[in-house]
């Protein structure tokens, strides 16, 4: 994730001022060639391909551990512990859905080197479903461990 971090900073030019972000929530081919030619013309085209092809390292990563980690708690005695795991396993779900329907449709494109309407509207569709999900994963986890370690404190 910190190295597509970095690379994003290379991808913001005057028509993506927010690099990769404007790229997944384009919608339309237009705005997609449009940011697509920017990156051309600026030389960093193959850092977009890169930066997309990392995305989807993470995204089966980050997936596969948010999973782990709702199942985990969804499986421990304590009811309140075994609720937010479920959802959490859910939401991680849903993540690696919404987030590789977002990258492959972005990665398409950046390949042929041309927009396509119905997948700039995926991505921009599924990049508010994956950011709630990462949301719930992320700060879900943070919240079960630190209830099973105040109820441990308690216990």
């Amino acid at each position: 994730m910190a190295l597509q971090i970095v690379l994003n900073v290379w991808l913001v030019n005057d028509v993506s001022p927010l690099g990769i972000s404007d790229h997944q929530a384009a919608g339309s081919a237009i705005r997609v060639d449009a940011i697509q030619a920017g990156w051309q013309a600026s030389g960093v085209m193959k850092l977009a391909l890169s930066s997309m092809i990392l995305d989807c390292l993470f995204i089966g990563v980050y997936s596969w551990g948010a999973y782990a980690g709702g199942r985990l708690f969804a499986s421990g005695q304590n009811a309140l512990l075994s609720r937010l795991g479920k959802i959490i396993t859910v939401a991680a779900l849903g993540f690696c859905a919404a987030d590789y329907a977002e990258t492959i449709s972005q990665l398409v494109q950046a390949i042929r080197g041309q927009g396509s309407d119905s997948l700039a509207y995926v991505a921009a569709t599924m990049r508010p479903v994956k950011t709630i999900a990462f949301l719930v994963t992320f700060f879900g986890l943070l919240m079960a461990l630190y209830i099973r370690r105040t109820t441990r404190r308690a216990g």
